[in-house]
């Protein structure tokens, strides 16, 4: 209690002191304020007597874990200060931080947090990320339940039921300390005001409304929960809407839980009035899913202004914007979801303006316009997503009445997306159902950037039946203008029948004639079931209403059909006969400039009561370019009649680089003055057969259109079907005068030429049980034949001399007599088709057949013919003159011989031996004695000398103990075969004396392959490792250095002996080559470690930005960025530095909650210091992961104060520009000043500067850029109390 009185005491001198100063009934008026205000801390400061020690509060009610407001010992204010951390020193701070931190903080690993994110402001912008209202005092929960009646209450009950409710809603807030408020009559809310942690229900069943926020009025909701249920749970009703707006209601983002508005059944949540302002940064505007309101759901907004930057509207049923409902309003939607809505998710009409630079709207339905529904009304669309929409019409985004959409890029190069939203078509309301990202009525639309990308427009059916809808994927316009420009995207959208990714139409009027200019963009890879893949132009009721204009852009990669029957189709021009006008209206299209068009473009025709044909047209402009020619088809192709125009008729002479007709089409392009007219082809109709069974099964006849005079493509003639036993022939006419067709013809008149098959020939074969006849013996012939199908009958004709054998049609005949015969293999199918195939052969003369060959004994010879095996009248050998065929030698006997001259048998005798003295041999030797080869078939001369050298018989024989190692020939020569040793042994004839030689064969043996086994293919830590180990076959192969390689270094390493070690997650290929690089192998290593905390520290400004956001003569308030991942900030400080005396920092908070800490108990005009940092929990333990740059901050009460904003003035020679782009290595100069907030600003350290990305762009500490890399990056300009101005840097 000493506390709050001594607070009392010091509010009420503070107080008595405005009294005397303030003039008039204004100062009046606002010291007024601040007492009320001053009332409410007292109260809520009561309620927390029982706290030992106040604790320090945040903007989002949390709370420290450490109270940290001792006294800090004075400084001399008007002595100079130098706090030594400047930029540069950075490392002296840290090293000072680290002396007063416990060892618990000090651990080393590195965290992987998210960037906290940061909106760049202008050059005068301090950071949009801190709120700029001053600290509340601490919220603590309860449950307190006050009943509140600002009509019949009274000043001084408790408030606990509603016979003692509390008037003053001051009051109530103060007894309900975060509980529930039940109203008994509406709240008018007439000073700007802000309600936090509380509940406010209706008190009755009955109400008029809950709050109504009073004209030029401020009431911010943090953490308020507002709906309908009384203290019965019953739900109340209300005859108005429940949130009146009249000033400005803001609802705020917070931390923890968050506001929660509704549901209110049957009723939109706020209604935002005349001249009101509804700010939603946060919290939820909800609905229960079931109850519907005409207009507005979540909020209705009548000449109003609705800023959507975060929070959500979800689960409202409106008839009209079952998210927000706005007429002659603004609404501009920077971040935040609209989702789920039924009704739509913003409906606006009229003369209301929608900005969308951010926040989704998604997954909302709605009969016109699922997403975005505007009539009489504007839509600009720099950002954001619209995405996952239904209604029959205009699924993402509903034009009507005059409206206008401009699709463009925002700032940072956003873009807009309109994806995923798809026409659900009813037969109850509107059956043709269109338009699935856009539909468009009267109204024009600009696309120069962003995407529309898988919508699909879905076919629906009337009443009866009958299919209607299903056009334009992306946009379906009638009577509209639209463009296409720059970088806008039209892909991978459906239609069910026309226009997959845009469907115009023009109608007979003014108002509603049709134009769709492409300048630039793209439209690629759409699909439409039955035509206008890219592009469906319709033109209805009168001509001249409906132009497709391209100059630029690209179409492409646009199909029509179903699968497996797609065709691409870029366009397709279409129009209609109206029988009661008897006039005939066609689309038409204009080309200029240098688009890409792949795919056809479709020319419709129309022909009217009097047989007048009408065509759409391609108006050629005389600089039209393009790299390929455009396919132009027509749908009837009547001769004669327009395709395309040019300006003059010099233009169309290369016309066949610009256009080119279908191949093979019944009509074709071709030059008539300035145009180009349709001209007709010759008709070639091809009969093909499919299958020859008992009968012909033909196929579909194939149609060939050929230019008269020219030849058919050999490419386009039917390849012959594959019919088993069966062959085509060739071509037969079926109409016209002549019946032969050969493709080599050149095509004058329409014809029908007709395949020609014929039965395949069999094979035949003879066969005989001998080959020649005695006559004693006849010979039987056998006639094989053998055809393709199996269900064939064969028949036989024999004949010879070239007379047929009666009575022989078998397929066996025995003759008996020479002469020339022939047999004739007829065959039929069951299709009654014939063929036959004959071979013709000779009998040879009936007589004995004689080998040349005699049998024989020793006395005679006779022969036995091979066919009866007689045998002749023996006969006695007829010998000639004795031949010697070996002469006799000394010691050894010679042979003669003699042969029958018949039948050549030879008849031995003996001659005998000579004997003669001689000279015996007496040893042998042999040089060289070894001998070494190194190569495969390498080849060396030995010699042997016989002893004596006079000896009677010098012959030799040479032997090798092993031929696989080496060879040896009569002569010596040996010659290397394989690895090894073998002895090679040299003989003489005469004695049989011996020398040998000692072979050794040394050759080189090559690897053949390597191959690699591993201990382990997997590693699960740091630094294991896993030896390698290579195969090298064969087994005996030379030995070679082996050269090892890692794919990835950063997954795994690996030494010169095969040794892998683990660096980081992944798979890595490692590769082992023998040095001749004739050999490799590769093995797969995968590192799995298991996931660890990894926490990466920060310094600097970029990432924990700290700023000082209010300041009293005893108490600075900080504030910093919030970083996701992270558990926890502690928060340093002291004194700033003098002359004399250096204060080292200090701990002073645990900040577990929040992103606010106010220092209290300080000297007034005095500097002091801080430094936040944030940690995270790791094991336990808490672990730093980012550091801030210091700030400096002087109390209220002396001569100096601070600055409130950083205004940068000039970049270069750019002047009050926020961004610029530099060339690599240029350099730009930053022009900045501190903006003071009242008084003169006294320095402790002069403008910062610091960049996101050094890769990028590098800036000095006097503000110097110097251009490095290619990329966008951000350079922040700060002053010593962390207010600050962000600038964007894109190198190019």
């Amino acid at each position: 209690m000493y506390q709050i009185q001594k607070q009392r005491t010091k509010e009420s001198r503070r107080r008595r002191s405005c009294i005397k100063e303030r003039k008039g009934g204004s100062m009046k008026k606002k010291c007024f304020k601040k007492t009320v205000s001053w009332a409410l801390s007292i109260v809520m400061s009561a309620t927390m007597a029982v706290t030992p020690v106040l604790a320090d509060t945040f903007t989002d009610g949390s709370q420290s874990i450490i109270s940290g407001n001792a006294e800090i010992p004075a400084v001399d204010v008007e002595s100079d200060t130098n706090c030594g951390d400047t930029m540069g020193d950075s490392d002296c701070i840290e090293k000072e931080l680290t002396e007063f931190q416990d060892p618990l903080f000090m651990e080393e690993d590195y965290g992987d947090a998210e960037s906290a994110r940061f909106s760049s402001g202008n050059d005068a912008e301090v950071v949009s990320d801190f709120y700029d209202d001053s600290v509340p005092a601490a919220q603590t929960e309860g449950n307190t339940v006050v009943y509140l009646d600002p009509i019949l209450g009274d000043e001084t009950p408790d408030g606990k039921s509603d016979t003692t409710a509390i008037k003053n809603l001051r009051d109530a807030l103060t007894m309900a300390q975060g509980g529930t408020i039940y109203l008994l009559n509406p709240i008018n809310i007439d000073n700007d005001v802000t309600l936090e942690n509380v509940i406010l229900r209706p008190g009755r069943a009955n109400l008029e409304y809950m709050l109504n926020v009073k004209a030029d009025k401020k009431v911010t909701l943090r953490n308020v929960k507002i709906n309908n249920l009384t203290s019965e749970n019953s739900s109340c009703i209300f005859s108005k809407n429940p949130i009146q707006v009249y000033g400005t209601l803001t609802i705020e983002e917070t931390i923890k839980d968050g506001t929660e508005i509704g549901p209110f059944p049957g009723k939109s949540c706020i209604d935002a009035k005349n001249g009101s302002t509804v700010h939603l940064t946060g919290g939820t505007i909800q609905g229960n899913g079931k109850d519907r309101v005409v207009e507005g759901g979540g909020i209705y907004a009548d000449h109003a202004t609705v800023n959507m930057s975060g929070g959500k509207i979800c689960n409202q049923i409106a008839e009209s914007g079952g998210g927000i409902y706005a007429a002659y309003s603004i609404v501009n939607m920077s971040g935040g979801t609209i989702s789920e809505n039924t009704g739509g998710g913003i409906q606006a009409y009229p003369e209301t303006v929608i900005n969308m630079t951010g926040g989704t709207i998604c997954e909302n339905y709605a009969t016109s316009g699922g997403g975005i529904s505007v009539q009489e009304s504007k839509v600009f669309l720099k950002g954001g997503i619209i995405t996952n929409n239904k209604s029959v019409m205009g699924a993402g985004i509903y034009l009507i009445n005059s409206s206008e959409m401009t699709m463009e890029q925002g700032e940072n190069s956003q873009i807009c997306q309109i994806t995923g939203n798809i026409i659900q078509p009813t037969t109850s309301q509107n059956p043709n159902s269109q338009g699935g990202g856009i539909f468009m009525w009267d109204s024009k639309a600009e696309i120069s950037a962003g995407i529309i990308s898988g919508n699909k427009a879905v076919e629906g059916y009337d009443k009866d039946g009958n299919v209607q809808g299903g056009n334009g994927g992306a946009i379906s316009a009638v009577g509209s203008e639209i463009t296409i420009n720059e970088s806008a995207e039209l892909s991978n959208n459906s239609a069910d029948n026309y226009g997959g990714a845009i469907y115009v139409e023009g109608w007979g009027t003014e108002q509603f004639k049709g134009l769709l200019s492409v300048e630039g963009g793209i439209i690629c890879n759409n699909k439409a079931k039955k035509s206008g893949a890219g592009i469906f132009a319709e033109c209805r009721y009168e001509k001249n209403y409906m132009d497709v204009r391209i100059s630029g852009g690209k179409i492409t990669k646009n199909y029509n059909g179903t699968e497996g029957n797609m065709q691409e189709n870029a366009i397709m021009l279409s129009g209609m006969y109206t029988q009661s006008s008897g006039k005939i209206s066609l689309a038409n299209l204009y080309l200029s400039g240098s688009p890409i068009i792949k795919g056809s473009v479709i020319l419709s025709e129309y022909t009217d009561a009097t047989q007048n044909t009408e065509g759409s047209c391609i108006y050629a402009k005389n600089d039209l370019s393009v790299k390929s020619p455009i396919l132009v088809i027509s749908t009837t192709g009547t001769p004669g009649l327009t395709a395309v125009k040019y300006e003059n008729e010099t233009a169309p002479e290369n016309y066949t680089s610009q256009f080119v007709s279908e191949k093979n089409g019944k009509v074709r392009l071709e030059k008539n003055g300035n145009t180009l007219q349709w001209a007709s082809n010759k008709l070639v109709t091809f009969i093909t057969y499919a299958k020859i069974t008992d009968t012909v099964l033909e196929n579909t006849p194939k149609n060939i259109y050929v230019i008269p005079g020219e030849k058919i493509d050999s490419k386009d003639i039917p390849v012959a079907a594959k019919i088993p036993g069966y062959k085509r022939m060739g071509w037969q006419r079926i109409s016209g005068e002549s019946s032969e067709w050969k493709p080599e013809f050149k095509i004058t008149e329409d014809m029908k030429v007709q395949e020609i098959w014929e039965l395949e020939e069999p094979t035949v074969t003879i066969s005989k049980d001998k080959e020649k006849g005695c006559p004693s013996s006849g010979i039987k012939l056998k006639a094989q034949a053998q055809h393709t199908l199996n269900d064939i009958t064969y028949s036989y004709e024999w004949y010879k001399d070239t007379d047929i054998i009666t009575n022989q049609n078998g397929e066996t005949l025995t003759v008996s007599g020479a002469g020339n015969y022939k047999v004739k293999v007829i065959v039929t199918s069951r299709a009654q088709y014939q063929a036959s195939a004959e071979l013709s052969f000779i009998i040879p003369a009936f007589e004995h057949s004689y080998p040349y060959t005699w049998q024989s004994d020793k006395t005679t010879h006779w022969k036995i013919c091979t066919i009866c095996n007689e045998k002749t009248i023996p006969e006695k050998h007829t010998f000639g003159d004795w031949k010697v065929i070996k002469q006799a030698s000394i010691g050894v006997e010679g042979e003669k011989e003699r042969t029958c001259t018949a039948c050549r048998y030879k008849e031995t005798a003996t001659i005998p031996a000579i004997y003669i003295p001689s000279y015996p041999v007496t040893g042998i030797k042999v040089s060289p004695d070894t001998l070494t080869l190194n190569r495969k078939d390498e080849t060396a001369q030995l010699t042997a000398e016989v002893i004596p050298s006079y000896a009677d018989n010098m012959r030799v024989t040479w032997k090798s103990s092993d031929e696989n190692v080496v060879t040896v020939d009569e002569k010596g020569k040996v010659t290397a075969v394989g690895n090894g040793t073998a002895t090679i042994t040299v003989t003489s004839v005469s004695g049989n004396y011996t020398a040998t030689v000692a072979v050794t064969v040394k050759i080189p043996v090559e690897i053949e392959k390597i191959s690699i086994e591993a201990e382990k293919e997997t590693l699960t830590k740091l630094g294991e490792s896993t030896e390698l180990k290579v195969k090298i076959e064969p087994e005996n192969a030379d030995a070679q250095k082996l050269i090892w390689k890692s794919g990835d270094e950063m997954i795994a390493v690996v030494d010169e002996n095969g040794k892998v070690t683990a660096i980081g997650n992944g798979t890595v290929i490692i590769t082992v080559t023998t040095e001749d690089g004739k050999n490799t192998a590769s093995i797969t290593i995968t590192v799995k470690i298991p996931d660890e905390p990894v926490i990466n520290k920060t310094k600097g400004f970029g990432r924990l930005k700290v700023r000082s956001v209010n300041q009293t003569k005893t108490s600075i308030t900080l504030e910093w960025s919030k970083l996701d991942g992270v558990d926890g900030y502690f928060v340093y400080g002291n004194r700033c530095n003098t002359k004399t005396k250096t204060y080292k920092y200090q701990k002073l908070a645990t900040i577990t909650n929040g992103r606010t800490w106010t220092h209290k108990n300080l000297k007034k005009g005095t500097f002091y210091k801080y430094i936040v940092k944030a940690y995270k929990i790791v094991d336990g333990k808490k672990v730093v992961t980012d550091t801030s740059a210091s700030i400096h901050v002087i109390t209220q009460g002396g001569k100096y104060g601070i600055a409130k904003s950083v205004s940068v003035t000039k970049i270069g020679n750019k002047k009050n520009v926020s961004k610029i782009t530099l060339k690599k290595g240029k350099t730009a100069q930053i022009t900045a000043k501190e903006i003071k907030k009242d008084k003169k600003i006294r320095h402790h350290r002069n403008l910062c500067y610091e960049s996101s990305n050094t890769a990028v762009a590098t800036i000095t500490p006097e503000g110097l850029i110097q251009a490095v890399g290619k990329g966008t990056c951000t350079i922040w300009v700060y002053a010593q109390n962390g207010v600050y101005a962000a600038l964007t840097v894109t190198v190019k």
